[in-house]
Protein backbone atom coordinates (compact mmCIF):
# COMPACT_ATOMS: atom_id res chain seq x y z
CA UNK A 1 0.00 0.00 0.00
CA UNK A 2 0.97 3.67 -0.90
CA UNK A 3 -0.08 6.96 0.60
CA UNK A 4 0.73 10.36 -0.92
CA UNK A 5 1.82 12.93 1.53
CA UNK A 6 0.57 16.06 0.58
CA UNK A 7 2.08 18.49 3.28
CA UNK A 8 5.36 17.77 5.74
CA UNK A 9 7.24 20.07 8.15
CA UNK A 10 10.37 21.48 5.87
CA UNK A 11 12.84 20.95 8.89
CA UNK A 12 11.57 17.02 8.48
CA UNK A 13 11.95 17.13 4.78
CA UNK A 14 15.60 18.38 5.12
CA UNK A 15 16.33 15.92 7.63
CA UNK A 16 15.21 13.23 5.21
CA UNK A 17 16.74 14.57 2.12
CA UNK A 18 20.42 14.33 4.10
CA UNK A 19 20.13 10.74 4.96
CA UNK A 20 18.58 7.52 5.53
CA UNK A 21 17.32 6.65 9.32
CA UNK A 22 15.33 4.26 11.00
CA UNK A 23 13.53 3.87 13.47
CA UNK A 24 10.03 1.88 15.17
CA UNK A 25 6.30 2.22 15.77
CA UNK A 26 5.57 4.36 18.83
CA UNK A 27 1.55 3.88 18.33
CA UNK A 28 -1.06 3.63 16.05
CA UNK A 29 -4.17 5.41 15.96
CA UNK A 30 -7.08 5.95 13.27
CA UNK A 31 -6.12 9.22 12.67
CA UNK A 32 -2.02 9.49 13.56
CA UNK A 33 0.82 7.11 13.53
CA UNK A 34 3.89 8.05 15.62
CA UNK A 35 7.20 6.91 14.96
CA UNK A 36 10.09 6.76 17.40
CA UNK A 37 13.36 7.24 15.36
CA UNK A 38 16.77 8.42 15.58
CA UNK A 39 15.68 11.90 14.67
CA UNK A 40 12.82 12.71 16.92
CA UNK A 41 9.39 11.44 17.12
CA UNK A 42 7.65 11.62 13.75
CA UNK A 43 3.97 12.15 12.83
CA UNK A 44 2.26 10.84 10.15
CA UNK A 45 -1.74 12.59 9.97
CA UNK A 46 -4.35 11.54 8.41
CA UNK A 47 -6.45 13.78 6.42
CA UNK A 48 -5.76 16.65 8.95
CA UNK A 49 -5.76 20.28 8.33
CA UNK A 50 -3.15 21.42 10.74
CA UNK A 51 0.70 20.33 10.24
CA UNK A 52 2.26 20.03 13.32
CA UNK A 53 6.29 19.69 14.07
CA UNK A 54 8.08 16.96 12.52
CA UNK A 55 4.73 15.40 10.30
CA UNK A 56 3.28 14.60 7.03
CA UNK A 57 -0.15 14.58 6.20
CA UNK A 58 -1.93 12.42 3.62
CA UNK A 59 -5.18 11.76 2.71
CA UNK A 60 -5.87 7.53 3.71
CA UNK A 61 -9.04 5.94 2.61
CA UNK A 62 -9.02 3.78 5.64
CA UNK A 63 -7.97 4.67 9.40
CA UNK A 64 -4.32 3.69 9.88
CA UNK A 65 -5.80 0.89 13.17
CA UNK A 66 -6.90 -0.92 9.86
CA UNK A 67 -3.84 -0.96 7.85
CA UNK A 68 -2.14 -3.91 9.85
CA UNK A 69 0.43 -0.98 11.76
CA UNK A 70 1.47 -2.39 14.88
CA UNK A 71 3.89 -0.87 17.46
CA UNK A 72 7.19 -2.04 17.66
CA UNK A 73 7.60 -2.24 13.66
CA UNK A 74 10.79 -1.04 11.70
CA UNK A 75 10.62 1.91 10.00
CA UNK A 76 13.04 3.01 7.38
CA UNK A 77 13.34 6.59 6.27
CA UNK A 78 14.80 7.94 3.41
CA UNK A 79 14.99 11.27 0.69
CA UNK A 80 11.65 10.72 -0.22
CA UNK A 81 9.99 7.71 1.54
CA UNK A 82 8.52 6.57 4.56
CA UNK A 83 8.36 2.77 4.73
CA UNK A 84 7.27 0.37 7.22
CA UNK A 85 7.96 -3.09 5.43
CA UNK A 86 6.52 -5.65 7.97
CA UNK A 87 3.27 -4.04 6.90
CA UNK A 88 4.06 -2.97 3.10
CA UNK A 89 3.14 0.92 3.78
CA UNK A 90 5.28 2.62 1.37
CA UNK A 91 4.44 6.59 2.33
CA UNK A 92 5.23 9.07 -1.03
CA UNK A 93 7.11 12.19 0.33
CA UNK A 94 8.32 13.31 -3.24
CA UNK A 95 4.79 15.14 -4.11
CA UNK A 96 4.33 16.82 -0.46
CA UNK A 97 4.46 20.33 -0.29
CA UNK A 98 6.82 21.84 2.06
CA UNK A 99 5.53 24.19 5.56
CA UNK A 100 8.57 26.26 7.64
CA UNK A 101 7.10 26.06 11.07
CA UNK A 102 10.02 27.47 12.81
CA UNK A 103 9.35 30.73 14.58
CA UNK A 104 12.62 31.88 13.63
CA UNK A 105 10.79 33.20 9.65
CA UNK A 106 8.15 35.11 11.98
CA UNK A 107 9.39 38.47 10.21
CA UNK A 108 7.57 42.34 10.84
CA UNK A 109 6.03 41.46 13.85
CA UNK A 110 5.57 44.38 16.26
CA UNK A 111 3.88 45.33 19.59
CA UNK A 112 0.55 47.00 18.15
CA UNK A 113 -1.23 49.27 19.85
CA UNK A 114 -4.35 47.13 20.73
CA UNK A 115 -2.44 44.17 21.72
CA UNK A 116 -4.08 44.01 25.21
CA UNK A 117 -7.17 43.74 22.62
CA UNK A 118 -5.55 41.38 20.42
CA UNK A 119 -4.81 39.54 23.95
CA UNK A 120 -8.77 39.44 25.39
CA UNK A 121 -9.99 37.39 22.09
CA UNK A 122 -7.77 35.01 23.05
CA UNK A 123 -8.52 34.78 26.21
CA UNK A 124 -12.43 34.66 25.34
CA UNK A 125 -11.51 31.66 22.98
CA UNK A 126 -10.28 30.27 25.85
CA UNK A 127 -13.83 31.33 28.53
CA UNK A 128 -15.51 30.25 25.53
CA UNK A 129 -14.18 26.65 24.70
CA UNK A 130 -13.19 26.03 28.54
CA UNK A 131 -13.62 22.31 29.65
CA UNK A 132 -13.95 21.13 33.34
CA UNK A 133 -10.56 19.84 33.66
CA UNK A 134 -8.46 21.55 31.41
CA UNK A 135 -5.72 24.56 32.64
CA UNK A 136 -8.45 27.67 31.66
CA UNK A 137 -8.83 28.32 35.81
CA UNK A 138 -4.94 29.56 34.74
CA UNK A 139 -6.19 32.47 32.91
CA UNK A 140 -9.93 32.73 32.97
CA UNK A 141 -12.58 32.99 35.74
CA UNK A 142 -13.46 29.19 36.03
CA UNK A 143 -13.45 26.91 38.56
CA UNK A 144 -10.14 25.58 39.62
CA UNK A 145 -9.49 22.00 38.99
CA UNK A 146 -7.08 19.45 40.68
CA UNK A 147 -4.40 20.11 38.06
CA UNK A 148 -4.94 24.20 37.58
CA UNK A 149 -4.48 24.57 41.20
CA UNK A 150 -1.30 22.85 41.62
CA UNK A 151 0.37 24.50 38.67
CA UNK A 152 -0.65 27.63 39.47
CA UNK A 153 1.40 28.37 42.03
CA UNK A 154 4.38 27.89 40.26
CA UNK A 155 4.07 29.77 37.44
CA UNK A 156 5.62 33.17 39.23
CA UNK A 157 9.12 31.28 39.21
CA UNK A 158 8.52 30.57 35.21
CA UNK A 159 7.65 33.58 34.58
CA UNK A 160 10.76 34.97 36.92
CA UNK A 161 12.90 32.86 34.83
CA UNK A 162 12.08 34.43 31.76
CA UNK A 163 12.10 37.98 32.43
CA UNK A 164 15.36 37.50 33.85
CA UNK A 165 16.57 35.30 31.03
CA UNK A 166 18.19 33.01 33.28
CA UNK A 167 17.96 29.11 31.64
CA UNK A 168 19.36 27.36 34.77
CA UNK A 169 16.38 28.71 37.00
CA UNK A 170 13.55 28.00 33.51
CA UNK A 171 14.70 24.10 33.70
CA UNK A 172 14.35 24.35 37.20
CA UNK A 173 10.64 25.94 37.20
CA UNK A 174 9.75 24.08 33.73
CA UNK A 175 10.59 20.82 36.09
CA UNK A 176 8.46 21.22 38.62
CA UNK A 177 5.65 21.79 35.96
CA UNK A 178 6.36 19.40 33.41
CA UNK A 179 4.10 15.99 33.27
CA UNK A 180 0.96 17.63 35.81
CA UNK A 181 -2.02 16.03 33.77
CA UNK A 182 -3.07 12.59 32.47
CA UNK A 183 -2.57 10.86 29.42
CA UNK A 184 0.57 10.87 26.74
CA UNK A 185 0.20 14.39 26.43
CA UNK A 186 -0.27 15.88 29.74
CA UNK A 187 -1.93 19.46 30.07
CA UNK A 188 1.27 21.07 31.38
CA UNK A 189 3.08 20.14 29.01
CA UNK A 190 0.89 21.45 26.17
CA UNK A 191 0.56 24.52 27.97
CA UNK A 192 4.39 24.75 28.37
CA UNK A 193 4.59 23.94 24.13
CA UNK A 194 1.92 27.43 24.06
CA UNK A 195 4.26 29.15 26.63
CA UNK A 196 7.23 28.80 24.61
CA UNK A 197 5.77 29.73 21.31
CA UNK A 198 4.49 33.47 22.62
CA UNK A 199 7.89 34.00 24.76
CA UNK A 200 9.47 33.48 21.10
CA UNK A 201 6.95 35.04 19.26
CA UNK A 202 7.39 38.22 21.93
CA UNK A 203 10.88 38.01 21.51
CA UNK A 204 11.18 38.48 17.87
CA UNK A 205 8.57 41.51 17.99
CA UNK A 206 11.28 43.34 20.90
CA UNK A 207 13.86 42.18 18.32
CA UNK A 208 15.50 39.88 21.02
CA UNK A 209 18.31 37.51 18.67
CA UNK A 210 16.74 33.69 17.84
CA UNK A 211 19.93 32.30 19.23
CA UNK A 212 18.96 33.34 22.97
CA UNK A 213 15.53 32.57 22.96
CA UNK A 214 17.02 29.43 21.78
CA UNK A 215 18.82 29.34 24.64
CA UNK A 216 16.09 29.55 26.79
CA UNK A 217 13.52 27.02 25.18
CA UNK A 218 15.94 24.81 24.94
CA UNK A 219 16.71 24.89 28.47
CA UNK A 220 12.73 24.86 29.48
CA UNK A 221 11.99 21.49 26.88
CA UNK A 222 15.22 19.78 28.27
CA UNK A 223 14.16 19.87 31.50
CA UNK A 224 10.75 19.62 31.07
CA UNK A 225 10.86 16.39 28.93
CA UNK A 226 12.73 14.21 31.73
CA UNK A 227 9.97 14.79 33.81
CA UNK A 228 7.37 13.58 31.09
CA UNK A 229 5.85 11.19 28.94
CA UNK A 230 8.17 10.03 25.73
CA UNK A 231 5.50 11.02 23.59
CA UNK A 232 5.25 14.68 25.43
CA UNK A 233 8.91 14.53 26.04
CA UNK A 234 9.23 15.04 22.20
CA UNK A 235 7.04 17.75 21.42
CA UNK A 236 8.36 19.58 23.83
CA UNK A 237 12.06 18.88 22.84
CA UNK A 238 10.37 20.39 19.29
CA UNK A 239 8.96 23.13 20.82
CA UNK A 240 12.31 23.93 22.38
CA UNK A 241 13.91 24.16 19.45
CA UNK A 242 11.37 27.15 17.44
CA UNK A 243 8.77 24.60 15.27
CA UNK A 244 5.20 24.93 16.47
CA UNK A 245 2.18 24.00 14.51
CA UNK A 246 0.92 25.82 11.37
CA UNK A 247 -2.23 27.22 13.60
CA UNK A 248 -0.24 28.17 16.74
CA UNK A 249 1.95 29.83 13.92
CA UNK A 250 -0.72 31.99 12.75
CA UNK A 251 -1.79 32.92 16.05
CA UNK A 252 1.25 33.80 17.15
CA UNK A 253 2.11 35.97 14.12
CA UNK A 254 -1.33 38.08 14.16
CA UNK A 255 -1.14 38.51 17.52
CA UNK A 256 1.94 40.97 16.88
CA UNK A 257 0.46 42.74 13.65
CA UNK A 258 -2.11 44.85 12.76
CA UNK A 259 -4.02 41.63 10.90
CA UNK A 260 -7.79 42.02 11.38
CA UNK A 261 -9.30 40.24 14.59
CA UNK A 262 -11.05 37.71 12.56
CA UNK A 263 -7.71 36.05 11.50
CA UNK A 264 -6.26 35.55 15.10
CA UNK A 265 -9.78 34.39 16.50
CA UNK A 266 -9.93 31.71 13.67
CA UNK A 267 -6.39 30.09 14.31
CA UNK A 268 -7.27 30.49 18.12
CA UNK A 269 -10.62 28.77 17.74
CA UNK A 270 -8.99 25.69 15.55
CA UNK A 271 -6.37 25.33 18.71
CA UNK A 272 -9.21 25.35 21.03
CA UNK A 273 -10.79 22.41 19.05
CA UNK A 274 -8.26 19.96 19.79
CA UNK A 275 -9.18 17.29 21.91
CA UNK A 276 -9.62 16.34 25.29
CA UNK A 277 -9.05 20.14 26.19
CA UNK A 278 -5.35 19.96 24.48
CA UNK A 279 -6.15 23.14 22.57
CA UNK A 280 -7.18 25.35 25.42
CA UNK A 281 -4.27 24.47 27.74
CA UNK A 282 -2.13 25.77 24.73
CA UNK A 283 -3.90 28.38 24.23
CA UNK A 284 -3.51 29.29 28.36
CA UNK A 285 -0.05 28.92 27.29
CA UNK A 286 0.90 31.64 25.18
CA UNK A 287 -1.89 33.85 26.89
CA UNK A 288 0.13 33.12 30.24
CA UNK A 289 3.84 34.36 28.14
CA UNK A 290 2.20 37.02 26.10
CA UNK A 291 0.50 38.82 28.76
CA UNK A 292 3.16 38.18 31.68
CA UNK A 293 6.54 38.72 29.65
CA UNK A 294 5.66 41.75 28.35
CA UNK A 295 7.21 44.64 30.32
CA UNK A 296 10.37 47.16 29.87
CA UNK A 297 13.12 44.55 31.44
CA UNK A 298 11.20 42.12 28.97
CA UNK A 299 13.39 44.50 25.93
CA UNK A 300 16.86 44.29 27.23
Amino acid sequence: MTETARKICKRLHAYLRMGNYDGTVYAVYPDAIYLSTSIGMISILSNAHCLAPFSTIVSSVKPFTRCEIEEGMQVLMGSERIEIPECELVLDLSQSTDYDLSLDTIRAVFLPNDYDIRLRHILHVIETNAKTDDLSPLVADTKPNEFSAVIKPLLPRLHAAFREQDPVECSEAASAIAGIGVGLIPSADRLLCGYIAGYAALSAALGRSFSRVLEMTRALAGAAASRTTELSGAFLLQSGEGLVSEDLFVLVRNVLSDAPYSVLVSAANRIAALPLGGGTDMLAGVYLSLSMLYSESAIN
